[in-house]
């Protein structure tokens, strides 16, 4: 090489888990997707039973650091979701470990289920509390932060408050989150199964809060929402348990309020470590105090193999849906495939 002359800047390409990285100086970019293929067996309380395939997420995800590494960004695309592919473009700039500053779109710090990936979870879907509580992704900004050892992380945001890719706010507020962690013997990741805990057990412990106004948001009677909660997860050798609570308080435009709470505990149990696991759940909620027996209830359990850990694994579970008020008692057998690559 002549005296002088700059020297290119190496590039580096990598491949671990289904992820394939493109690392420069200046910049790196991860590309992984998942695909997960389900079959359903539903057999109601009433009427015939069906069987279906489908592709329940199909996801690419891009994600890498930009001119530094405290300056991450991400976008994914589900692929499956025909009315609306993009879930996630954000970027995040972090000042240090303990403050962080993210804006764009990402799932709001609500929920510990909904928080943690659909590829991480030991049933073949989310609970039905989950589902009724934590909603998911919404476009605002949030700071958050996490200790040096990881005890705790505190996350707070604003945010539009009508969910993932609107194009404006819905009205003139906004929504509020914020989520408190207590981690005090290391770090508890988002994955439902235990895979990281030797020996010690592992604890995360966590509040959260959220207000939604959505008053004059429609032409209907559009309701002013606040959601207290907290959840609980622990892991040791194998054995993982969560659960969390929510209660949530209702004030319509107009008539009365009303509230509603939910819960949903799970545990797992690896029968054969890191490969096999069976895992149970129980998960009610009430719409409204101001009725009567109107509770639904989600109770199943489900057999996992796990061939290389979420990456790629074969899910399967049992689980009876039942509504007080229809008087119905539902029940469905799913079985899954995911693989990442």
């Amino acid at each position: 090489m002549a005296q002088g002359m700059a020297q290119e800047s190496p590039v580096v390409v990598g491949w671990k888990d289904g992820k394939t990285t493109i690392e420069t100086e200046r910049a790196s970019l991860t590309l992984s997707n998942r695909i997960q293929f389900r079959f359903t067996h539903e057999d109601p309380d009433s009427g015939n039973g069906k069987d279906s395939f489908r592709i329940r997420r199909a996801k690419t995800k891009l994600d890498g650091w930009l001119y530094k590494k405290n300056l991450t960004w991400e976008l994914q695309l589900n692929w499956a979701d025909t009315s609306s592919s993009l879930e996630d473009a954000n970027i995040n700039y972090a000042f240090s470990r303990a403050l962080q500053i993210k804006g764009g779109q990402f799932k709001v710090p609500f929920g510990r289920q909904e928080l943690t990936s659909s590829g991480s979870q030991q049933f073949v879907d989310r609970s039905i509390v989950s589902s009724e509580f934590a909603k998911g992704r919404d476009a605002g900004v949030q700071i958050w932060g996490l200790s040096r050892d990881n005890r705790f992380e505190w996350r707070a945001g604003a945010f539009n408050g009508n969910g993932r890719n609107a194009s404006s706010n819905d009205n003139g507020a906004l929504q509020y989150d914020a989520r408190v962690t207590f981690q005090p013997w290391g770090d508890v990741k988002y994955s439902e199964s235990d895979f990281e805990s030797s020996g010690r057990p592992l604890l995360a412990v966590a509040v959260q809060y959220e207000h939604n106004d959505r008053h004059g948001a429609t032409a209907g009677n559009d309701v002013s929402r606040a959601i207290a909660g907290g959840d609980v997860a622990f892991k040791y050798r194998g054995i993982s348990a969560f659960g969390e609570f929510f209660h949530r308080d209702n004030h319509p435009e107009s008539g009365p309020d009303s509230a509603s709470d939910g819960w949903n505990v799970q545990a797992g149990i690896f029968v054969v470590p890191r490969t096999i696991e069976v895992a149970a759940r129980y998960a009610t909620w009430d719409p409204s105090d101001r009725a009567a027996h109107d509770r639904r209830t989600e109770s199943g359990i489900a057999l996992n193999w796990f061939i290389n850990k979420h990456n790629l694994k074969l899910q399967s579970d049992l689980r009876r849906i039942e509504h007080q008020a229809a008087g119905t008692s539902d029940l469905e057998a799913r079985m899954q495939l995911q693989f990442i690559f």
